[in-house]
C-alpha cells in the first residue's frame, strides 16, 4: 500500500488540510513548529487510533483548538491501482472508523488489508524513526543494544528476547563451561576430588609394607649408581679439557723449529736501513718542476699579443669609457625615437583624417580658402519669408498674391546665397590637391593645420634621431674592427656590449702576467732545490750499500729477505714455546690418541654413560620420593566413611542442580527457535541486506555483519571484526537503521507501510546526512518513505519535496 493523500479535518494545528504524497519518497521540509510532527502523529492516529486521555497519553491527542471536527483521512493505492480511504473522527475508545475500497463502503474489519496484524507499538518499533527510539540507543550497555538490535528482526519479540536472556543468564549462574564459582561447576570438583580421596583410602593400608621394602631396595641402588656417577663425570671433565686443547696440540705437532744461521740482522741496521729507504722513496716521488701553473698556448699566445700590440690595447683599456659613453648615448637617442614614434602613431589614431602626404599650409594658401565676412543678415530673408506667409494668410486678394510672390522670391535668393557658401576641396585651389587635402572640406582643411605643423616636427626629429644612431654605429663598427683585429673580440661575438667584453679581456689579461712572473722569479729557485736534493740521493744511496755490503748479500732484495726469513723464524720458536706452556702436563696424555677422532669416541662413551647413569639416578630418586609420600599415608575407617556419605549427598546435589540448569537452557533455546520459526529464517536475507544499507551509510567502511547467536560484529574494509560496543555512537546508530530498514523492507510482502522519519538524524554530520538520503531513494524502490526535517535537504529533486510554513504547533 502507498500513501497518496491525506485528509485533515482537524487536528492539533492542523485543520481543513489536504497534502498529496509520492508514493516512492517524499520529503516534508519546514521550521519548528511548523506541524511536521502533527502530520506524522496524524497518520499513525487514523491507521490505529486516536491516543487516549488518560495520563501523559491526553497530550498525544492532538485535538484541535479552532475547530470542532477532530480526525480525517488516509487514501491509499494498492499494489493492483485500486484505492483505499481510511477515515477516522472521534467517537468512543480509538474513534470512529470508516473504510473504502474504490468509493464503497467495506467492513472495518478489511483494515487489515492495510495494517496486517500490526499494533501501533508493532508499527512504532519497525516502521517509526524518530529522535526518542534513535537516542535511546545512546544509553543502552553491550547487552542491551545486542537485544535491541536481535529484536529488530521479528516482530514484537524483543519481550520473548528478554526473557530467553533472563533464562540463559539464570542458567549460567547454576553452571558455566569455563566457570569457577558456579553451583554445579564446583559440586562436579568437588566430586572428582572425592573419587580420587575414597581410591587412595582403599589401598593405603595394604600397600604400606610393601612400599618399605620396596624403598629399602630403592635406597641401595640409588648409592651404588651416585659413585659410580661421580667418577665417570670426572673422566668426562678430563676428557673435554683434552678436547679443548687438541687444536694447540695439533699445531706444535706440525711445528718444526727451523735450524740455526750464522749471521743475523741487527735492530739497529734494519732501522737505518727501513729510514733511509723512505726517506729514498719520498725524494724520488717529490716532483722539483715549478709549482706555479704554467701558462698553456692560448695564454701564451694572449701575452705574446700584448707585448706585440701593447700601446695600442694600453689605449684601448683608457679609452673603454669612452665607448661605454657612445654605447649609452646611442641607446638614449634609440629610447627617444621610439618615443616619439608612439607619438606619431597616438597622433594618426587620433586622426583618421591626416595623410602622411600632407603639408602645412602658409598664411597666403590660408587666405585663399578662409571665407570673406559678409555683411549683409543671411537670416533677412528668413524673417521676410515668415512675415510674408503670415501676411498671405491674414489678407485677401490680390494682396495674398503678391505675399506669396515675395515669400517665393525670398526662399530662392536664400537657397542661392547658402549654395554660394559651401566649398569643396576637388572645386578649390590647385594647392590644396598638391599639399594632401583632396575631397576635405574647408573646416577639416582648417582643423588640420596644427596637427600637421606637429607631424612635420615630430618627422623632423626622427630624421636627426635616426641620423645621430648611424653615426653613432658607425664609430662602433670602428671600434668592433680594431678590437678583432686585436684580438679582444672575437668574430663570432654578436652582441655590442663592447666594454664588458673589454673588461674581461685585461681581467684574464692581468692574470697571465702575474703568473707569467711568478714563473720567472721560481725557476732559479727550482734549479737550487733539484741540485740539494741529487746530492742527499747519493748520501743514501751510499749509505744503504753500506749496510748492505755489511751482511755479505749482493744486493738490497737479498739482503729485505734475510731479514724476513730471521723474523718469520722466530715467531715459529716463540709459538712451540707458547704451545709447549699452555698444553703442561696434559701433554703426554694427548700423546697417547694418535687422531683426534679416537679421543672423541672416548669423550663420546664417556658422556653417554654419564646420561645414562643420571638418568638411571634421577628415576630412583622419584621412585624414593614416590614411595616416601605413600608411606606417610594412614589407613582411617572413620574418616573413610565419612567420605562415602559427602559422594552420596554430592551426587543428589549435582542432578538436583542439573535439573534446573537444563529446564532455564532449554526454555531460553526455545524461545529463541520458535522466534525464528515465527520469523520464517528471514534472517540471512535480512542481513544480507542490511550490509549493504550499513555499507552505503559508512561509505563502504564496513563490508559484513556477522549475526550469531547473541554476538553481533561488524567487519571492516581491511578485515578487522568489531563488536557494536567497540564502535563509536554514531555508527552504532547507523548499524541499528540498516538493521530496521532491511526487516521493514524485507517483510514487505506480509506488510507494507510508508516509513515515518521525523528528524531522527539531526545529529549527524554532513557525510552521514547526504548517505541517510541516498539510502531512503535506495529503501523508497520497495516501500515508501515520508521523512520530515527542518533542515532542508540538499540535491534532492524538487518535487519530492513539501514545504511547510506557519509556527503555531509542533
Amino acid at each position: 500500500m502507498k500513501l497518496i493523500k491525506a485528509k485533515i479535518y482537524g487536528f492539533g494545528k492542523w485543520v481543513d488540510q489536504e497534502f498529496d504524497f509520492k508514493q516512492d519518497y517524499q520529503v516534508i521540509f519546514g521550521s519548528n513548529e511548523a506541524g511536521k510532527t502533527t502530520l506524522l502523529n496524524f497518520i499513525k492516529s487514523i491507521l490505529f487510533g486516536f491516543a487516549s486521555a488518560r495520563g501523559d497519553n491526553k497530550y498525544l491527542q492532538y485535538k484541535p483548538k479552532n475547530s470542532s471536527s477532530y480526525g480525517g483521512e488516509l487514501e491509499f493505492q494498492s499494489d493492483d491501482k485500486s484505492l483505499w480511504l481510511v477515515r477516522r473522527v472521534e467517537g468512543k475508545g480509538n474513534g470512529t472508523v470508516t473504510l473504502f475500497h474504490d468509493d464503497q463502503q467495506v467492513p472495518e474489519s478489511l483494515l487489515q488489508e492495510i495494517i496486517g496484524s500490526f499494533t501501533k507499538d508493532d508499527f512504532e518499533h519497525t516502521h517509526v524513526f524518530d529522535d526518542k527510539n534513535i537516542l535511546s540507543i545512546y544509553g543502552l550497555d553491550e547487552k542491551q543494544l545486542e537485544t535491541e538490535i536481535m529484536s529488530v528482526g521479528a516482530v514484537g519479540s524483543k519481550e520473548w528476547l528478554a526473557t530467553a536472556d533472563r533464562m540463559n543468564e539464570a542458567a549460567e549462574t547454576i553452571y558455566k563451561k569455563r566457570g569457577q564459582k558456579q553451583p554445579l561447576v564446583t559440586k562436579l570438583k568437588e566430586r572428582d576430588d572425592l573419587l580420587v580421596e575414597k581410591s587412595e583410602f582403599e589401598n593405603q593400608q595394604v600397600a604400606y609394607r610393601k612400599v618399605e621394602s620396596q624403598l629399602a631396595q630403592v635406597q641401595e641402588k640409588f648409592d651404588r649408581n651416585e659413585e659410580l656417577l661421580k667418577s665417570v663425570s670426572q673422566n668426562e671433565n678430563d676428557l673435554r679439557n683434552l678436547d679443548k686443547k687438541w687444536p694447540r696440540y695439533e699445531q706444535l705437532s706440525s711445528s718444526k723449529v727451523p735450524a740455526g744461521s750464522g749471521i743475523s740482522v741487527s735492530n739497529d741496521d734494519w732501522e737505518n736501513f727501513l729510514t733511509d729507504n723512505q726517506e729514498l722513496s719520498t725524494l724520488q716521488e717529490t716532483s722539483t718542476t715549478n709549482r706555479v701553473a704554467q701558462l698553456d698556448n692560448v695564454e701564451k699566445q694572449i701575452l705574446v699579443n700584448y707585448r706585440t700590440n701593447q700601446k695600442r690595447l694600453d689605449y684601448i683599456r683608457n679609452q673603454k669609457f669612452e665607448l661605454q659613453n657612445l654605447q649609452f648615448h646611442r641607446d638614449d637617442m634609440k629610447s627617444k625615437l621610439l618615443k616619439v614614434d608612439t607619438q606619431v602613431d597616438q597622433l594618426f589614431k587620433n586622426n583618421p583624417q591626416l595623410s602622411e602626404d600632407m603639408k602645412p599650409l602658409s598664411s597666403s594658401e590660408l587666405g585663399k580658402i578662409t571665407p570673406q565676412q559678409n555683411t549683409k543678415n543671411y537670416n533677412l530673408p528668413l524673417i521676410i519669408i515668415g512675415i510674408a506667409v503670415i501676411l498671405m494668410f491674414l489678407t485677401k486678394n490680390p494682396l495674398k498674391l503678391i505675399f506669396a510672390i515675395v515669400a517665393i522670391a525670398c526662399g530662392v535668393w536664400y537657397w542661392y546665397q547658402g549654395k554660394n557658401s559651401k566649398f569643396k576641396g576637388a572645386s578649390g585651389p590647385s594647392f590644396l590637391q598638391q599639399k594632401g587635402y583632396e575631397n576635405l572640406t574647408r573646416e577639416n582643411i582648417l582643423n588640420l593645420q596644427s596637427v600637421v605643423i606637429q607631424l612635420a616636427n615630430f618627422r623632423t626629429i626622427q630624421n636627426g634621431l635616426s641620423d645621430g644612431i648611424k653615426a653613432i654605429e658607425v664609430d662602433l663598427n670602428k671600434w668592433r674592427n680594431i678590437l678583432i683585429e686585436l684580438n679582444v673580440l672575437d668574430k663570432s661575438y654578436k652582441k655590442d656590449n663592447y666594454n664588458e667584453q673589454i673588461e674581461k679581456y685585461f681581467t684574464r689579461l692581468d692574470k697571465i702576467k702575474a703568473r707569467a712572473d711568478l714563473n720567472a722569479q721560481s725557476a732559479s729557485e727550482t734549479e737550487k732545490i733539484t741540485n740539494d736534493r741529487n746530492q742527499r740521493l747519493q748520501e743514501i744511496n751510499a749509505e744503504i750499500s753500506r749496510i748492505v755490503a755489511k751482511y755479505q748479500v749482493p744486493n738490497v732484495e737479498t739482503f729485505v729477505q734475510m731479514h724476513t726469513n730471521q723474523v718469520q723464524n722466530q715467531r715459529i720458536i716463540n709459538e712451540v714455546k707458547q704451545d709447549k706452556a699452555f698444553l703442561g702436563d696434559d701433554l703426554k696424555k694427548l700423546q697417547q690418541y694418535n687422531s683426534h677422532d679416537s679421543l672423541m669416541r672416548d669423550l663420546n662413551q664417556v658422556t653417554k654413560k654419564k646420561q645414562q647413569l643420571t638418568d638411571r639416578n634421577n628415576e630412583l630418586s622419584r621412585q624414593m620420593g614416590s614411595l616416601k609420600e605413600q608411606m606417610q599415608q594412614v589407613y582411617d575407617n572413620t574418616q573413610y566413611q565419612k567420605l562415602v556419605d559427602q559422594l552420596a549427598q554430592n551426587q543428589a546435589d549435582i542432578v538436583e542442580y542439573y535439573d534446573e540448569w537444563l529446564a532455564r537452557k532449554l526454555a531460553s533455546k526455545w524461545i529463541r527457535k520458535m522466534l525464528n520459526i515465527a520469523t520464517e529464517n528471514r534472517y540471512p536475507r535480512m542481513i544480507a541486506r542490511a550490509t549493504q544499507y550499513f555499507s552505503l551509510l559508512t561509505n563502504n567502511n564496513y563490508i559484513r555483519i556477522d549475526f550469531n547467536k547473541n554476538d553481533i560484529g561488524v567487519i571492516s574494509q581491511d578485515k578487522n571484526k568489531f563488536n557494536v560496543h567497540e564502535l563509536s555512537q554514531a555508527t552504532t546508530i547507523q548499524l541499528y537503521i540498516s538493521l530496521r530498514l532491511a526487516f521493514v523492507t524485507e517483510i514487505a510482502d506480509l506488510i507494507k507501510l510508508p516509513i515515518l522519519i521525523d528528524d531522527a538524524f539531526v545529529d549527524f554530520d554532513i557525510s552521514r546526512t547526504n548517505n541517510v538520503f541516498k539510502l531512503i531513494q535506495e529503501v523508497a524502490k520497495s516501500n515508501q518513505v515520508i521523512y520530515v526535517t527542518a533542515n532542508e535537504p540538499k540535491h534532492l529533486s524538487q518535487d519530492h519535496i513539501l514545504r511547510l510554513g506557519g509556527s503555531n504547533n509542533g
